[in-house]
């Protein structure tokens, strides 16, 4: 299983990117950006074989973030971090904001 950290926090050239950890953290403190249901929302084509991709950042602070992984603990723990982030209250309120 392969899991590649394009990008993850705001990081200056040459910094290492954050964790996935360290973005599930974010997830649950943060709103998503709402803009990005318009471009795939969340998820984009995966160059992994049976992989997904995740992308995205914060209504509140830049944390950009784009994952490609076909790790199905990764997968799974992602997808559904982004799905309890886009159910709280929150993130409905930055939808109402970025409409």
């Amino acid at each position: 299983m392969t899991t590649r950290v394009v990008s993850n926090g705001s990081k200056w050239a040459g910094e290492e990117p954050d964790t996935v950890a360290d973005l599930l953290d974010v997830l649950k403190r943060e709103p998503l950006d709402p803009t990005f249901e318009r471009y795939g929302n969340f998820r984009l084509a995966s160059a992994l074989p049976g992989g997904r991709r995740f992308w995205g950042n914060f209504f509140r602070v830049s944390h950009v973030f784009d994952i490609d992984t076909n790790d199905p603990e990764t997968v799974r723990a992602i997808h559904c971090a982004i799905i309890r982030n886009k159910r709280s209250d929150a993130y409905r309120a930055a939808r109402k904001v970025a409409a």
